[in-house]
């Protein structure tokens, strides 16, 4: 009996910290603000049948769900365009690249749920010049 009641109690706190682990993840990642899509300047996608594009606002884009009618990303980026998407283990995942005046990167986005991660990195021109002329 009293493995039992240690076994319960070890689930229940295990419970607890996922909640306060969530709640956590909700408050350090406000929600991405619902822009209506007659509100945004246009809608870019790569064909008809496409479940993302990249919808357009006062010069700056950011990644739209069609099915689900719903922004993805903030509309932050300069510069955002459709890269692949990809199964891995069963599920979809969408990529975009974007560009920035001093970054560039990558969203990858799980098509299950819509949540998305971003990658950022510096660009480096020096460095870039560099391996031109080494060829």
């Amino acid at each position: 009996m009293k493995k039992l009641i240690l076994l319960f109690l070890i689930l229940l706190t295990t419970n607890v910290v996922a909640q306060e682990n969530e709640m956590a993840d909700s408050i350090a990642n406000p929600p991405v603000p619902q822009i209506p899509l007659d509100k945004c300047d246009s809608l870019i996608v790569s064909s008809h049948s496409d479940r993302y594009g990249v919808v357009w606002r006062d010069g700056k884009c950011g990644v739209y769900d069609i099915s689900k009618q719903e922004n993805v990303t903030r509309i932050e980026y300069k510069d955002l365009w459709f890269s692949f998407r990809k199964e891995i283990e069963g599920e979809y995942y969408s990529y975009f690249g974007w560009d920035e005046d001093a970054t560039k990167g990558v969203i990858g986005v799980a098509e299950v749920n819509n949540q998305f991660i971003t990658i950022s990195m510096p660009k480096d021109d020096n460095n870039d010049e560099g391996k031109e002329d080494e060829k």
